[in-house]
This record gives structure tokens, C-alpha cells and sequence, in this order.
């Protein structure tokens, strides 16, 4: 007689569950930050005729956002299951422990509100004279999430921690602890398990200079060029990227020369550094130790939003919510994410193979107008409750 299939509880995850994984069971149950879906289609995504994932993301507004019709949809319902259940292609992993980041991203916003309270991190105004510490705050906020990777991912194996068969390693970065013997034939004091290499992270990000290895290390050692060449890249990445989402929620219009936005942020300041050194004790415990060190948060504040009569820059605003104004002459950054965000929510299954094809051939010649031209007949994904106006989704 065959038996039934045991059945785990929220207490009891499956084996192959992704709620083993201690910073996945913090996410999912902690109160601070809210899972929001969001009106699209993931398989856009994951078919690559939408070359980058949409979800976006927006930490002030302690949410994480995600497609309604994806693998994470569908794994939310049910995540003591076994992964395998909804890991196409390493879909649902991937997903997961970006949702992780973008969690980290949203709880260390708020760590930040309370260590240092007077920059008003939470609540803005951003305005000239105080937009370049917003610009540093937000870094710490990166330097948290990817200390996913530091302290955490890259310290075990993930396929044989969760036994789905993943192939994913670590999420944004290619540092293993695994290759530590390397790193240190370099650096002999490379250390990155302990509270003061979030400092040392969060000093490259703002200057670009990561202390201990030289460009000549990176020649002389593969794991090492393949590491920090990308660190190098996504840093001065951020940095911009910082400076062009925090002008657009500001409450003033703040114009960076395009040569100053990658520029090095300062970071000596006393405050600063005190900052880099609280947070990166808060952090290595809730990472390491699964502690939110005691933390109160306050109520839910009202977050630094975008001047309503600004014209929408669809890298940082959600097309679902915000139309492309008829007068409008979007620049072309800006006119990219506007014709990948509406492809994004279209249903995958209302547009033909052949269709979809000839919008892959027209983002790849950037016809923009051609793509909007080709999804006119497409059917919407349906609304699944309120979205935001303001929503990160530049990559």
C-alpha cells in the first residue's frame, strides 16, 4: 500500500524548502516590510525578449516588489513546499534571493532612520544640500544587500544546504570563501568574516579604492580579476545610479554634469564613519546571527516621493500607474523603460511566437515606437491592487 506524502507544516519546511534558509524565514515574516506584487508577466523575462527583470524595487517604501504572474508568485502561496516545485531554470531561486536583497535593502533603510536620525533618510526633503548624504546613505544600503553574498551565501554551498539542483552560487558577486586560500596569497590579512568589512565595503562603493589588492593582483590571479573587475564596474554603476534616482525623488531639481555622476562620495565626515561602523555590527548579526539587535522601528513615515509635476522619467516610475504624456519627448534612456515596462505587463500568452520575436529584433534596434506599435492588440495583465508612482527599475 503506497502512503501518503508527508505533509510539512509552516513549523516543519520541506527539506528542499527555501524557508531553511534562515534570512528567507526573517523576510516572510517580518512585519517591517510588506510583499507587494505588481501587474506583470515574469516570462517576458525569463523567454529574454525583455532583457532585464522589471519588479523594481523602491526602499523607501519598505516593500518588495514582485511580478504577479512569476515564479515567486507562486512559490508565496506555498513556501514550506519543496523548491523544486517552481524552480524552472533556477527561476524561483534567483528570485528569491534577489527578493532577499531587495529585503536587506528596505530593513537597513530603516536602521539607518534610527542611527542617524537628523539625515531624515526616511522622510527626505532631498534637496541640494543635503542630496550627496542621501547619495551615501543609499550606498550603505547596497553595501548591506550585497553583504548577503559576503557574510552569508558565500560561505556554504547552496545546493547542498537547499537540494533543488540549483546551479546559483551566490547572487551578485563571484567571492567565495571557498577561494579564501587565493585571496590571501594577495591579501594575507583578507578577512571578510567580521563587522569592520562592511566599512571597508562601503568605502569602495563611495571611492572606488578596494584596499588590499592591486591591479596587478587582479592580473596575476583569474578568481580574483573575475571578483573585484566586477566590483569595480558595479560600484562606480551604483554611484550613479544613486545620484540619478535620488535627483528624480528630490524636491528640487537637482541637474548632475554627466561626468561628476559616477564621482567618488565622501565618507570622512565623523558621522559617517560612526554610521559605516553601527550599521556593520547591526548587519554582520542580523546576516550572521539571525538578530535585528533589538532595533525599534517607528510607524511607517512618508517617504521621499517624486514632485508630481515632474515630467515621469520611466526609469524611476511605474508605468503602470504613470501614462507617457501625449506632449511628452521622453529622453531615450527614459523612452527604453517606458516600452519595457508596458511590454512587461502585457499577458505573454496574448502575443503570438512571431510576435514576440519581432519585439526582441525591435528592442535589440531600440525602435521603441515599433515595440508600442506591436503590443497594441496584446491583453493587459490584470490589476492586482495599488502600485506605486515612484519604483526603481533601472538595471
Amino acid at each position: 500500500m503506497l502512503s501518503a506524502a508527508p505533509v510539512f507544516t509552516p513549523s516543519e519546511p520541506h527539506p528542499e524548502s527555501l524557508v531553511r534558509l534562515p534570512i528567507v524565514r526573517r523576510m516572510l515574516s517580518d512585519p517591517l516590510v510588506r510583499f507587494v506584487p505588481r501587474a506583470i508577466d515574469q516570462r517576458w523575462y525569463y523567454e529574454r525578449i525583455v532583457p532585464v527583470s522589471l519588479a523594481g524595487f523602491n526602499p523607501f517604501l519598505r516593500s518588495v516588489f514582485y511580478a504577479n504572474n512569476s515564479a515567486l508568485s507562486y512559490w508565496l502561496a506555498a513556501p514550506h513546499r519543496s523548491a523544486r516545485d517552481f524552480n524552472d531554470n533556477d527561476n524561483l531561486v534567483r528570485e528569491v534571493l534577489f527578493a532577499a536583497h531587495d529585503y536587506l535593502h528596505c530593513w537597513s533603510a530603516e536602521v539607518i532612520a534610527v542611527l542617524a536620525p537628523w539625515v531624515r533618510f526616511d522622510t527626505g526633503p532631498i534637496l541640494r544640500d543635503n542630496i550627496e548624504d542621501f547619495v551615501f546613505c543609499h550606498l550603505l544600503t547596497e553595501a548591506a544587500a550585497v553583504a548577503l553574498d559576503y557574510w552569508y551565501l558565500s560561505t556554504f554551498d547552496l545546493v547542498e544546504r537547499i537540494p533543488v539542483g540549483t546551479t546559483i552560487t551566490t547572487l551578485t558577486v563571484s567571492y567565495h570563501e571557498r577561494n579564501v586560500s587565493e585571496y590571501r596569497r594577495f591579501c594575507p590579512a583578507w578577512d571578510a568574516q567580521r563587522p569592520d568589512f562592511f566599512g571597508q565595503l562601503a568605502r569602495f562603493y563611495c571611492s572606488g579604492v578596494f584596499n588590499g589588492f592591486s591591479v596587478q593582483d587582479l592580473r596575476r590571479s583569474p578568481q580574483i580579476r573575475k571578483w573585484l573587475a566586477h566590483e569595480l564596474s558595479y560600484g562606480a554603476t551604483q554611484r550613479e545610479y544613486a545620484r540619478l534616482w535620488l535627483s528624480f525623488l528630490a524636491a528640487e531639481e537637482i541637474v548632475y554634469e554627466p561626468q561628476k555622476l559616477a564621482a567618488p562620495v565622501s565618507f570622512q565626515e565623523k558621522w559617517k564613519q560612526q554610521l559605516m561602523h553601527d550599521l556593520g555590527l547591526v548587519m554582520f548579526t542580523k546576516i550572521k546571527e539571525d538578530s535585528d539587535s533589538g532595533l525599534v522601528f517607528g510607524a511607517r513615515n512618508e517617504p521621499p516621493a517624486s514632485p508630481r509635476e515632474r515630467q515621469p522619467d520611466f526609469r524611476f516610475v511605474n508605468a503602470n500607474v504613470v501614462p507617457l504624456p501625449p506632449e511628452a519627448v521622453p529622453s531615450p534612456e527614459s523612452s527604453r523603460y517606458h516600452a519595457l515596462q508596458r511590454v512587461s505587463a502585457m499577458d505573454f500568452d496574448s502575443v503570438s511566437q512571431e510576435t514576440r520575436r519581432a519585439i526582441a529584433r525591435a528592442f535589440q534596434r531600440e525602435e521603441h515606437g515599433e515595440v508600442s506599435r506591436l503590443i497594441e492588440q496584446a491583453e493587459r495583465i490584470a490589476p492586482v491592487g495599488a502600485e506605486p508612482r515612484d519604483l526603481f527599475v533601472l538595471n
